[in-house]
């Protein structure tokens, strides 16, 4: 008895001495951070109603210094992007002087102006709803009328100004478009003078999400049905409407179940994150496949712009603990679509192309409605008026 008394105080000894040695284990020190942020965009934002583009940028941070900095990411064949990506380190010359004279500022105007703001999936606007803003009565440091903004963890890419050596791509280009039919799926190497070697090898479930392709249906209350089919792989789901009436009054909505302001969300959201907004009936549940538009909105304006963001997966990727100089790679992913509520943009942009379909336009809209309508969706696109 007394001999087992003994080893199981050996026993306990031994796991507390092991978990002090453990606590005290140095961690690996991460001498570079690479973060690859892919979108998908779909609608009018790609310069075509019915177009789909795919964005990818690269960002690269170290904290090791170089005078002659050089780095490179080699993807695999199916991104389409080339061979070698350069990651280019921006310049840090002196800022130039613009010629214009000093200007100070006067006291700014108050804002004008009426806003309408109304939140959550449904046919009908429940009670309490809209929310009416005037901007010229709200006094600074009171409560915002628009609601809380949701809590979230800020996502920090590397940037120039965090890191002794910076480099990205496509640096300095004005775009960072990849062809449609591009991938990230394969494996990946990034490589340079001021970072350790990166392997990584991403997924399927990891790869740019497909486009989002969202319908609009009028419904006899004025109210407009959005429905879109299940995005593989998406976490969850945000909307956004914002159009005006006659009087000049923005009406503004949003998907949320809870009062926020449409836009507060940023681009992209922890994983941890997405799950407990959607669990908070601010995002959509990755299983939504509708939301009714309130017919109040609706009938708010025939140019009214509806945005939508499907939040995606995100992929991380590391060093082996044993490695000196340690290294951390982030994929995060998401996919953004813009169009006109409750109206076809493809069809209305090539409705002009016979008199018929022409005529059709002319008898269902009244001329200054329809004059407004074309400009907006021909100023959305880019073409002339």
């Amino acid at each position: 008895m007394k001999n087992m008394m003994i080893g199981g105080a050996a026993a306990s000894a031994l796991a507390v001495a092991t978990a002090a040695f453990a606590q005290q284990a140095p961690k690996p020190k991460i001498e570079a951070v690479y973060w690859l942020s892919a979108e998908t965009v779909s609608g009018m934002a790609t310069g075509q109603p019915a177009g789909v583009e795919k964005n990818l940028s690269l960002q690269l941070g170290s904290t090791r210094s170089s005078t002659a900095p050089s780095a490179e990411h080699l993807p695999p064949q199916g991104l389409r992007a080339g061979e070698r990506l350069p990651l280019v380190s921006p310049g840090k010359g002196a800022p130039k002087a613009d010629g214009r004279p000093d200007y100070r500022p006067g006291t700014p105007d108050k804002p004008k102006g009426r806003i309408e703001l109304y939140w959550g999936c449904g046919e009908v606007a429940p009670s309490g709803q809209p929310v009416v803003i005037d901007l010229a009565t709200m006094k600074p440091g009171a409560a915002s009328p628009f609601g809380a903004i949701p809590v979230v963890k800020a996502m920090v890419p590397p940037s120039a100004g965090r890191h002794a050596t910076y480099g990205e791509w496509p640096g300095g280009k004005n775009g960072t478009r990849v062809p449609r039919a591009a991938s990230l799926v394969g494996d990946h190497v990034v490589q340079g003078n001021y970072s350790p070697e990166m392997r990584f090898a991403i997924a399927g479930g990891n790869d740019f999400l497909a486009p989002l392709s969202p319908q609009s249906a009028k419904l006899a209350s004025g109210a407009v049905k959005v429905s879109w089919p299940v995005l593989a792989n998406a976490r969850g789901y945000i909307m956004t409407v914002t159009g005006a009436r006659d009087d000049g009054t923005i009406v503004m909505w949003t998907s949320s179940a809870v009062r926020m302001p449409g836009m507060a969300l940023p681009d992209y959201l922890e994983q941890g994150d997405i799950a407990r907004l959607v669990q908070q009936r601010i995002l959509l549940s990755p299983q939504a496949t509708e939301c009714v538009v309130p017919s109040a909105v609706g009938k708010a304006s025939e140019s009214a712009m509806l945005m939508m963001t499907a939040y995606g997966p995100e992929g991380n990727f590391g060093s082996p603990r044993d490695v000196p100089a340690g290294w951390g790679v982030k994929l995060r992913t998401k996919a953004t679509h813009m169009s006109m509520l409750g109206v076809d943009v493809a069809s209305l942009m090539a409705g002009g192309d016979d008199g018929e379909s022409d005529a059709r336009a002319d008898d269902a809209k009244p001329k200054k409605k329809r004059g407004l309508l074309r400009g907006v969706i021909g100023g959305a696109l880019g073409l002339p008026g």
